[in-house]
């Protein structure tokens, strides 16, 4: 059973984080854009799509966590994959 933790993200030590609505949503009360920053470089792994259409983004994060570490992160919500009907 997973223990959850109080304090999110922030419950770790040495790690602050912030959200801002930057306009990826319609909704200006939603944050839609967030980094989570660590005070020292971290062990750090992701996972990507098996599309085989890719974005730039994709790329240009294998390439930045292509030693396994990293400070910060940022994470977006609200917008679309690379390819879409939209």
């Amino acid at each position: 059973m997973m223990k959850l933790i109080p304090g999110g993200v922030c419950a770790a030590k040495g790690f602050t984080a912030a959200g801002v609505h930057c306009g990826i949503r319609a909704h200006h009360e939603e944050r839609d854009l967030s980094l989570i920053l660590s005070e020292k470089r971290a062990a750090c792994a992701a996972v990507y799509t098996t599309n085989l259409v890719k974005g730039a983004p994709i790329t240009v994060t294998k390439e930045h966590l292509a030693d396994g570490f990293a400070r910060a992160i940022i994470c977006n919500s609200g917008n679309a994959n690379t390819c879409n009907a939209n």
